[in-house]
């Protein structure tokens, strides 16, 4: 019982990270194209860009915890 609601907090830890790094990479994304007059405005662009990739990676870690909790209640149930 204690490790699903390790779990569930887990997830919610998690989807709390990628909501704030997906601000964060629009922020940078827009911050960047609205100072394309300036050298280096590429910068924050190719930031959030990362971020944002960093976002997808986080985003497939939950989505993998998700099928690991659904194949584990799977197995109990039987």
């Amino acid at each position: 019982m204690i490790k699903i609601f390790a779990t569930l907090a887990l997830l919610f830890f998690l989807s709390l990270f990628t909501l704030y790094l997906i601000f964060l990479s629009v922020i940078s994304i827009s911050i960047g194209l609205t100072n394309t007059d300036r050298p280096g405005f590429w910068m924050p662009v190719l930031c959030g860009l990362l971020i944002l990739c960093l976002t997808t990676l986080t985003i497939r870690l939950i989505l993998y915890i998700f099928r690991q909790i659904k194949a584990k209640d799977r197995y109990l149930d039987t």
